[in-house]
């Protein structure tokens, strides 16, 4: 393997990781890295020290000494939220977690015992010891300050909310794209003979504009994917079984049904197509979808019940959404199918039509071989003309 490869996977392999990295940072999930926030977990890994994490699917159940990130409940004075623990005891009812400088359990300070479905991913450990990043978080916390700034600055300057949250950086990242892309390809670059010949000379090493089409159709692909399902997902509520009703939404009496208004809203700039499923057991949720417009909310009835002995039960609501980008009849035909088949089939009909559209205002060539003005004039032209 020589140099060039090499230097081409270790570009390859940073860019996959910075991506994880910003991507982990704008849904609050990690993706790859992960860092911690105190030091409940020192010495093994100081506060702001990040280490390599696996998304729970690709980990299996977690273990006795396992390093994991979860979604606590009461943990971080009752705020919940991502902690990093180890497995101290798996148990019937869930997983036992301490903190390695913590003298006492997660359990003895009354987190609930932490079940499979609230485990987000599992530390890459050499024997016990996980793999750790010094200083990661400090970075980490300054890309999320600096884009998040970013946003704000844009959505000011252009008088749009749309553009804030991680729809709005999808969408900015992929204008931002596109214009360069037109940039580069609108522009002629007046160059001599010899520069043409280096051209020439070069031309195996160039990106293809059909190249550069399908990456700009890939990111665009990721953005209409991120925006369907980050927003979504299962949602958590918190119900309580109790001797007699109460004005409270999530206090039932023991034995009952209460219905309750889940809230959906939309604050992108396409119309949503919106499902809900029961992600566990006493739910029940309606069996026709919402259409939710661009900046509106609308609510969905949804059952919960909960059984005759008092207590506190949580119930979980998958949520479902699609871009109308094709007929509702069609997403609803799709869904029924299987939830996951509308988000291919809307993401496979953009990648065609953008690598189409594309490939024929930019034509085959060589992305360095910019075509001129008049000629990219001429293809846009012809292409409204169709």
């Amino acid at each position: 393997m020589n140099r060039r490869v090499l230097g081409a996977t270790a570009q390859s392999v940073l860019v996959v990781v910075l991506v994880a990295v910003v991507i982990g940072q704008l849904i609050g999930q990690p993706v790859l890295l992960a860092y911690v926030t105190s030091d409940s977990m020192e010495d093994t890994i100081s506060t702001g020290d990040g280490f390599i994490v696996l998304p729970a699917v690709a980990t299996g159940a977690p273990e006795e000494g396992d390093i994991i990130v979860f979604n606590a409940k009461t943990l971080n004075d009752n705020a919940g939220g991502i902690t990093t623990h180890r497995v101290e005891e798996t148990t019937n009812e869930g997983l036992i977690t301490r903190g390695d400088n913590n003298p006492f359990t997660d359990q003895d300070a009354g987190e609930p015992p932490v079940k499979n479905r609230q485990v987000i991913g599992e530390a890459v450990t050499i024997g016990s010891q996980p793999i750790v990043i010094p200083h990661l978080g400090s970075a980490l916390g300054a890309i999320r300050d600096g884009i998040s700034n970013i946003q704000r600055q844009i959505a000011i300057a252009l008088g749009t909310r749309s553009l804030l949250g991680t729809q709005g950086l999808a969408y900015i990242l992929l204008g931002f794209g596109v214009l360069l892309y037109a940039g580069s390809a609108f522009f002629e670059s007046g160059g001599n003979r010899s520069r043409r010949r280096r051209r020439k000379r070069s031309r195996k090493r160039r990106i293809t504009n059909t190249q550069m089409a399908v990456i700009l159709g890939i990111v665009l692909v990721g953005s209409l994917t991120a925006t369907m399902t980050i927003a979504g997902g299962v949602q958590e509520f918190s119900v309580v079984s109790a001797q007699y009703n109460s004005p409270g939404p999530t206090v039932i009496a023991s034995g009952e049904t209460e219905t309750m208004n889940y809230t959906v809203p939309n604050g992108g700039v396409l119309p949503m197509q919106v499902y809900l499923d029961p992600a566990g057991e006493g739910v029940r949720t309606p069996d026709e979808s919402v259409l939710v417009g661009p900046g509106e909310t609308k609510t969905m009835d949804v059952d919960f019940s909960v059984p005759d002995e008092t207590g506190y039960y949580p119930r979980y609501v998958a949520e479902h959404r699609y871009l109308t980008i094709i007929p509702p009849s069609v997403i609803d035909l799709l869904y029924r199918i299987h939830p996951w088949l509308p988000v291919i089939v809307i993401d496979s009909l953009v990648f065609v039509v953008f690598l189409a559209v594309t490939t024929k205002l930019l034509g085959r060539g060589y992305i360095r071989s910019r075509p001129s003005r008049s000629k990219l004039l001429r293809r846009i032209k012809r292409l409204l003309k169709y």
